[in-house]
């Protein structure tokens, strides 16, 4: 084994001897590596010189794996470890991340090779990790037959972990608390998408946790750190995987690989989830802060990809059966006028037919070569002379263009580099930039791992253009944290007609799931719709919160602090709608990238219909923007805890709403009162600190 040392900026690894370590001018984070599988050792916080791990014997770690273990998994790592290397590399995940360090140390076993990864950034509090698994040449792993466990339920709360993890943690305090933070996707069926729960560390408490995200604060020091799973929604868990995290008295480990000893004799090689740890010291305002900069940091905001009004017609429930050359021009001169800067062709521009098509006998999901060996040329019916006319308008009209499209999910993704070329040809003879993709499935963390092999081949032969707006739908998918870095979330899916049996758009439903993802997800990548509220008023008689209610402008003012995501057909908005977007629009646009690219939280209460809430965009110390949000209440003034804005006065230009108010003061507590008027009223402020 030989030492190697290599630096990028403030990053650097370094291994001496039997020691490895990584990190940056913020942190330190040290392993032993003396041992066949490495143990950790340290993670210090540089900043305020807090060192987090224990290197004493703790009784609390666990009972079957006698060392302080990185990670650990019996069915591939065991026997003696025959060799390490260490090398390091620069990368920018495709042009879609900061620049930053990757290390991969590469131990060989007995039947496996093993690629540790670490990733670290310049100057950011945070790494993150994965294992890499790959079976050496004509190895299969013996598949023992399954057992199943058996747990009396009175003592599952006693379940240990006894296998499966990917990081471990050995904290050092004793004074601690937990936050963990657990999303839902499959948007179709759920409608509450986020939960929290909080509690203690207990020396003798084990837990499994469910959630991306588990802050953990230490009470004496005010120190902090932030693990993030960077794996799907309980909803989507792949195999046998069942949690996101165990604690076991003071310890923490980051658990389920995502694959077992079938998978990798059928795949041969395969990554675990992710595992990052933040740290930060203070409230949940720097847990908040350091939480955005791990998003800005895998995913750098880009105005062109990620300021955006996008109208997609699926919204009107049409399906494809208006599609046309004719149509689609006419909706192109409607989206001029609203100020649409991307249209997106749903399902139905396409030669092939999907289940959701007017026409019988569609395919979805998986097999689309096989029902249709040309499935993703241009539907030469509906559009005789191609889409060429369709580009040439859109250009004319200075809006950009994007297209459905559904990757075969058939054998895990195997058809990923078809799919692949499909896109790239579609960006070079259409200019195509935008691609929604739906219909995903995974079966196994191979079909993950080749969808996205499938978004970075067009990335990088498409000179980074193209994003993507993932749908979150339906399905068996990534979820928010499972690596989506590559474009925005295709939220929710939300109908004034019938969805089901009943119409399912609410605007204070939208408002709520953005307002709720916003405390840990960037709004930049969120899409929020608003729909045509004209349109089935009669399916919500009587509701004094149907959409018509609220009326357009307050529908399109929800989504302003996400991307908003005109849900509809163009032509059908009638003349007054379309002169309230003319109006409001160019204004919005005038600020939207500047809005999202600033650090956008919640404020106010819980949206339900009848509160005071809103955003706010963190733009530098002494500036920014805010949301103030009146739904349906009588009352005339509100006042609204601002995110770092103690003891301010604050200069507001009142950018769109009815507001007339001009200045703000806040308290010690962050607290300034607003006034607005009415009901389903708001006022989009710019703030200064005077």
């Amino acid at each position: 084994m030989l030492d190697y040392h290599y630096t990028f900026e403030d990053c650097y690894v370094l291994l001496e001897g039997h020691t490895l370590k990584i990190g940056n001018k913020t942190f330190e984070r040290t392993w032993s590596v003396k041992e066949d599988i490495p143990t950790v050792i340290s993670l210090l916080n540089k900043v305020t010189n807090k060192e987090w791990f224990t290197v004493e014997d703790t009784h609390d770690w666990l009972t079957n794996v006698n060392q302080k273990y990185a990670f650990y998994h019996s069915s591939f790592i065991y026997g003696e470890r025959s060799s390490l290397t260490v090398e390091a590399k620069l990368d920018d995940d495709c042009g879609i991340a900061k620049e930053h360090l990757r290390v991969e140390v590469c131990l060989a076993y007995k039947d496996c090779a093993v690629r540790w990864i670490h990733i670290v950034y310049p100057a950011s509090p945070l790494i993150r990790s994965f294992v890499n698994v790959s079976l050496k040449d004509g190895v299969n792993l013996p598949v023992p037959a399954e057992k199943a466990e058996v747990t009396p339920a009175k003592r599952a709360h006693f379940k240990e972990l006894t296998d499966d993890y990917q990081d471990s943690f050995p904290l050092e305090p004793v004074h601690m608390g937990w936050k963990s933070v657990e999303f839902i996707d499959v948007t179709d069926d759920f409608d509450n998408l986020v939960f929290t729960r909080k509690g203690l560390f207990s020396r003798r408490e084990r837990r499994f946790m469910n959630g991306n995200l588990l802050v953990v604060n230490d009470h004496l020091s005010k120190d902090g750190l932030t693990f993030i799973k960077e794996g799907p929604t309980p909803l989507d868990y792949l195999g046998d995987v069942d949690s996101d995290f165990f604690i076991r008295g003071m310890n923490v480990f980051a658990v389920g690989w995502g694959f077992d000893r079938h998978d990798l004799n059928r795949h041969r090689t395969l990554t675990t989830y992710g595992s990052t740890i933040l740290l930060w010291s203070g409230d949940e305002e720097a847990a908040l802060s350091a939480l955005h900069q791990y998003h800005n940091t895998i995913h750098v905001f880009n105005p062109d990809k990620d300021a955006f009004i996008m109208s997609n017609t699926w919204g009107d429930q049409s399906s494809d059966g208006r599609l046309s050359e004719q149509f689609l021009l006419e909706e192109l001169g409607a989206a001029k006028r609203t100020g649409v800067t991307f249209y997106q062709i749903d399902d139905g521009w396409q030669n092939g037919t999907t289940a959701n098509s007017v026409l019988p006998g569609g395919a979805w999901g998986k097999g689309y070569y096989k029902h249709n060996p040309d499935f993703w040329k241009v539907n030469d019916k509906r559009f005789p002379n191609g889409l060429e006319p369709i580009i040439a308008s859109a250009e004319e009209k200075g809006i950009k263009m994007g297209l459905w499209f559904s990757p075969d999910s058939i054998n895990d993704f195997e058809n990923w580099e078809k799919d692949s070329q499909v896109l790239i040809k579609l960006h070079q003879k259409y200019g195509i930039t935008a691609f929604k993709m739906d219909g995903i499935e995974f079966t196994s963390k191979a079909g993950e791992e080749n969808l996205n092999r499938l978004l970075r081949r067009v990335l990088e032969n498409t000179d980074r253009k193209v994003f993507f707006n993932m749908d979150v739908t339906a399905g068996t998918r990534s979820g928010y944290y499972g690596q989506l870095q590559y474009g925005s979330l295709f939220l929710e899916n939300r109908f004034t007609g019938k969805f089901g049996a009943w119409p399912n758009y609410f605007q204070h439903c939208t408002l709520r799931n953005v307002w709720m993802l916003s405390r840990y997800y960037p709004t930049y990548r969120i899409q929020a719709e608003f729909l045509n509220v004209k349109r089935n008023a009669h399916l919500y008689e009587g509701d004094v919160l149907s959409p018509s209610a609220c009326g357009l402008e307050y529908a399109f003012a929800i989504t302003m602090f996400a991307n908003p995501l005109a849900w509809m057909e163009q032509t059908g908005l009638d003349e007054e709608s379309v002169r309230i977007l003319e109006r409001i629009v160019p204004k919005y646009r005038e600020v939207q990238s500047d809005i999202l690219a600033g650090h956008v939280l919640p404020i106010g209460e819980e949206p339900n219909g009848t509160v005071w809430t809103g955003f706010q965009s963190i733009t530098s110390e002494k500036s920014g923007y805010l949301l103030v949000i009146k739904e349906r209440n009588s009352g005339n003034a509100h006042d609204y805890r601002l995110w770092s804005l103690k003891n301010k006065q604050l200069q507001l230009d009142c950018i769109l709403g009815t507001s007339k108010q001009i200045k703000a003061s806040t308290d010690d507590k962050g607290y300034a009162a607003f006034e607005l008027d009415g009901q389903f009223t708001y006022a989009l402020f710019r703030y200064t600190v005077i």
